[in-house]
């Protein structure tokens, strides 16, 4: 019996949180279906792709630069639209999945046209996101037509609910991804207060060095990896703490487990989320984590005090008290890090990728 196709749609397989959600789902549900991904760029894929997954670019570009003139931005979509359209006809999709607000749009004009089901997916809070007007009102006009809308938290899920039928939109936070390896030895473990993230203002970095400035040093190191345009910023504002002996910028890192495993605690200091991969994935690795209180997520995750401490938005002097409690605490670290542990063991890729499924069935079955 042939398996269903089904093609995954998102702009890019960078680095990014959606990009590892895609790639996770995408490798997982290979057993069910054949699997197409097709990106807007030409840009190798950052996370290890099953060899079974086809992956279509819509251009030669490896990187598509944001454009400030209608007319070539119009021009631009309109041949990513006919290039998504015509590899959805050739490979002959069954259903296709689409992450983010552009490449949502483009997806739902194609299903349609196609007469195929279609599931989108938004991964940041769209109180929050930057788009533009024109996106906004396109947005608003074409996401009823989905079949579903996949979101990660019940904030987010409220948000579209005003906007489209109650039974459409639907929560389904993100996997864990079986690639990130725990080393149990605490023999790997060193002095480091870790953050993962872009380098950019939604991940607030700036607080976070600057409450490392106010933490009892004794050897402890921070590390921030990931990169983006706040890098330059961020490096001038560590050589003028004076602290650049203690905190490393080492950029994305292929490999993150080593980072994670190689830690001590998990810092992380976001403005506003969808639903934190890296605050899940550290606490997949037992680390007791300090985060902000932002929109949304970490507080679907953490109850203060029980299996983590939960500090509020771009407030430097809390995060530095609450590291400097975990420092100072070996058996804190150890029985946060525990139940933290705990806490995310129902986001496994076989839990996640279930409920994945259940939606897929209900839109091949209603099209037949």
């Amino acid at each position: 019996m042939n398996k269903y196709k089904i093609a995954f749609l998102i702009p890019s397989l960078g680095s990014g949180g959606a990009e590892r959600v895609i790639t996770t789902l995408a490798n997982n549900l290979t057993e069910n279906y054949e699997v197409i991904i097709i990106t807007f760029d030409n840009k190798q894929p950052f996370y290890k792709l099953n060899s079974q997954i086809k992956h279509h670019s819509c251009t030669n570009l490896t990187d598509i630069p944001p454009s400030n003139n209608t007319y070539k931005a119009l021009k631009f979509n309109i041949k990513l639209l006919l290039e998504i359209n015509r590899i959805s006809k050739d490979e002959k999709i069954d259903i296709i999945i689409s992450f983010l607000t552009i490449a949502n749009i483009l997806g739902i004009l194609v299903a349609k046209f196609r007469k195929i089901p279609i599931i989108i997916s938004e991964r940041n809070n769209p109180n929050k996101e930057l788009i533009s007007n024109f996106w906004m009102q396109i947005r608003r006009k074409t996401y009823p037509s989905a079949n579903y809308i996949v979101v990660q938290t019940q904030e987010i899920a409220d948000f579209y609910i005003t906007k489209i039928k109650n039974d459409v939109v639907k929560i389904i936070p993100n996997p864990i991804s079986p690639d990130l390896e725990i080393m149990n030895s605490k023999e790997t473990k060193e002095n480091i207060i870790l953050n993962v993230g872009r380098l950019s203002n939604q991940k607030g970095q700036e607080m976070l060095l600057k409450a490392f400035t106010r933490i009892e040093s004794n050897g402890w190191k921070l590390v921030i990896a990931g990169e983006g345009e706040n890098r330059v910023k961020l490096e001038k504002l560590i050589k003028k703490l004076q602290i650049s002996d203690r905190v490393l910028l080492p950029g994305r890192i292929k490999d993150v487990s080593k980072l994670y495993n190689k830690a001590k605690i998990f810092a992380f200091s976001s403005n506003y989320e969808g639903f934190p991969n890296a605050l899940i994935e550290a606490m997949h690795f037992r680390l007791p984590c300090v985060s902000t209180n932002c929109p949304t997520g970490p507080s679907e995750l953490i109850i203060n005090d029980i299996n983590g401490f939960l500090i509020p938005v771009n407030n430097e002097i809390v995060m530095a008290e609450k590291l400097n409690i975990l420092i100072n605490d070996s058996a804190l670290r150890e029985s946060l890090g525990s139940k933290a542990a705990k806490t995310v063991k129902k986001y496994a890729i076989e839990s996640i990728s279930d409920r994945w499924k259940k939606l897929i069935e209900s839109c091949l079955n209603s099209n037949l």
